[in-house]
């Protein structure tokens, strides 16, 4: 009998580890999106903005990722200051994983289960929600960038208006007939003070207000 319940408590644990896995479009692209997309989100050289462009990336010193191995992938090594060349990563702000070790652990931890996509193997079959929903802002507090991100069912314009605490408008943006599904910019406050403001979303069905903290 002993041995039963083990083996049931074994099965549990290993269920529950499986269904902890690390997935890629939660827990590692808001990441990238917010820190590093403004230097590798354009046309040349490594692209951090998908799955695909992350997983061909390649270097002069070897593969980005070399999954199953975090330690060896040089994008471990250039964000955790490790690499024996060139400049360490995010480029605006070097030292960013020094005080973000959760994020950095959530990389490797990603690299090390595979670097899979979709480490559950479950399909999507409706990515498309019934009514617009704006994300939290990622992350938060934040610095250089944070990332603002909204799904929503159809085609629609969406304004976002970021005001300081005195009411006063420092940055406003508009989408017109942004895409159906997942929706996502990254804000830069460049030439801000560093403080507390407030993000206004508004779309044709919702107005709604976050508070982002920017740090400097």
């Amino acid at each position: 009998m002993k041995q039963i319940w083990y083996f049931i408590f074994s099965i549990l644990v290993c269920g529950f580890t499986h269904l902890q896995a690390v997935d890629y479009a939660t827990d590692i692209q808001p990441i990238f999106t917010a820190n590093c997309i403004s230097c590798h989100g354009g046309d040349n050289g490594l692209h951090l903005d998908s799955y695909a462009n992350v997983m061909e990336g390649n270097s002069n010193n070897g593969p980005v990722i070399t999954a199953g191995n975090a330690d060896s992938s040089i994008l471990v090594q250039k964000i955790s200051g490790t690499a024996n060349f060139g400049g360490r990563m995010p480029a605006g702000n070097p030292s960013y994983f020094d005080s973000h070790q959760d994020e950095l652990q959530l990389i490797k931890d990603w690299i090390n289960e595979g670097a899979l996509e979709n480490p559950l193997g479950i399909t999507k079959l409706n990515t498309i929600p019934d009514n617009i929903i704006l994300k939290p802002i990622y992350p938060n507090p934040f610095n250089p960038s944070a990332t603002i991100s909204w799904e929503q069912p159809k085609a629609e314009n969406v304004n976002i208006n970021i005001f300081n605490l005195k009411g006063e408008l420092a940055n406003e943006f508009s989408f017109t007939k942004s895409q159906p599904g997942f929706n996502s910019f990254s804000w830069h406050p460049e030439n801000l003070p560093a403080g507390i403001y407030l993000i206004r979303f508004t779309g044709e069905t919702l107005t709604v207000t976050q508070k982002a903290i920017y740090l400097k």
